[in-house]
């Protein structure tokens, strides 16, 4: 009978192959994520510290029972659909469920499955390499928590900015009613009534513009459609200096100038917006000149481009550096006793006109603010 000898070169394949058996089962015990093993019955045949650790079973309380151990009874038809799947060569990546930790928690895990295969190729089990996600959970659940609260704290800024800046619009005309409800008193004492009817008018006209700032304003701070069509501009600007003038207190107002260029006569606007604006930016300047001789100020329409640029030009100090990168930021004043939205709710205005808005020294001394709104046949003067 012949002797078989083996060769030393498949003793070495043979020791090649169980080291590597078992630097592979080094790496598994040593794996951070869950490593188990099943056989197409569902067998548990692996288990690794890592699972352990994770769903609270030693090896040896689980290897030999059913992977059902650790499946929610609403999941087990679940597990089903996997070992089929399996059973036809799939690989499932990154497929998200459930587990049962021993003491009855419930552990949110990412599994990737992957078919064992024997020698021949024939697929024998399943492997499942799991991943622990309540922590991930948990960050995922704060960081909602903290947007919900950054969408919350978000609203209640919009919501301070819009009541300040209602109550900062519709002092111009509540303080232009107190005005002329003071001169109807002093009218009525002295026994005079001619000119009553016009003043009672002018509070009627002062109360409907006070409704259409709310109106408009809050239309604005909800990204709302403003109501733009051509109006006149030198009527829009010589209303506003003349609200402005009724508005203010009883110091004598500065002289004023309008020039409005022939190209410019017509501008796209809202015309109460674009006036609240105005008389925004008259208010801020007559201020700025209150400590000012001869005071003056100038308003200015010139055409540019497709677009007609304001400029509102005071003889005041001028601008404090500090704040003039900030100036049509919310809530940023010079004013001892200011609020510091009317700049602000400017910008928006313009911006809603699809223009700019911005501040400037001016060359004679002063302060220079210009904004630009649409000219009315914008479309036979395109823009360079």
């Amino acid at each position: 009978m012949a002797k078989v000898v083996s060769s030393g070169n498949e003793n070495a394949a043979t020791a090649d192959r169980v080291l590597a058996r078992l630097r592979l089962a080094a790496i598994v015990e040593s794996s951070l994520d869950a490593i188990v093993a099943k056989d197409l019955n569902g067998i548990v045949t692996d288990w690794n510290a890592a699972a352990e650790a994770m769903l609270g079973y030693k090896a040896e309380e689980i290897i030999g029972r059913p992977i059902t151990t650790i499946i929610p009874p609403e999941r087990h038809d679940e597990e089903a659909t996997i070992l089929d799947r399996v059973r036809r060569g799939e690989r499932l990546v990154v497929f998200e469920t459930i587990r049962r930790h021993k003491n009855g928690r419930i552990v949110p895990v990412a599994l990737t499955i992957s078919p064992i295969r024997d020698d021949a190729g024939r697929i024998i089990g399943v492997s499942k390499i799991g991943r622990d996600l309540t922590e991930h959970r948990e960050q995922q659940r704060q960081l909602a928590e903290l947007q919900a609260e950054l969408i919350h704290v978000s609203r209640i800024n919009d919501m301070a900015h819009m009541v300040s800046a209602l109550a900062h619009e519709i002092n111009q005309p509540l303080t232009a009613i107190t005005n002329y409800a003071n001169g109807l008193r002093r009218m009525l004492s002295a026994g005079r009534t001619q000119g009553v009817e016009q003043a009672l008018e002018r509070v009627a006209e002062q109360a409907t513009r006070a409704r259409e700032i709310i109106q408009r304003l809050r239309n604005l701070m909800q990204k709302g459609k403003t109501e733009q069509r051509p109006e006149d501009m030198r009527e829009t600007i010589e209303e506003a200096a003349a609200l402005s003038r009724a508005a203010a207190p009883a110091s004598e107002p500065p002289a004023l100038q309008v020039q409005v260029d022939d190209d410019a006569a017509t501008g796209v606007i809202d015309r109460i917006q674009i006036q609240q604006v105005l008389l925004n930016l008259m208010r801020n300047a007559a201020e700025a000149m209150q400590d000012v001789s001869a005071p003056r100020l100038s308003v200015r329409a010139q055409r540019d481009g497709d677009m007609i640029r304001v400029s509102v030009v005071d003889t005041g100090p001028g601008l404090p550096e500090d704040v003039r990168a900030r100036l049509f930021q919310p809530f940023v004043t010079t004013k001892a006793t200011g609020m510091g939205v009317g700049l602000s709710v400017c910008r928006t205005i313009i911006e809603a006109h699809g223009g700019e808005i911005g501040a400037e020294d001016a060359s004679g001394g002063g302060t220079v603010f210009r904004f630009t709104v649409p000219a009315a046949d914008a479309s036979q003067h395109p823009r360079c």
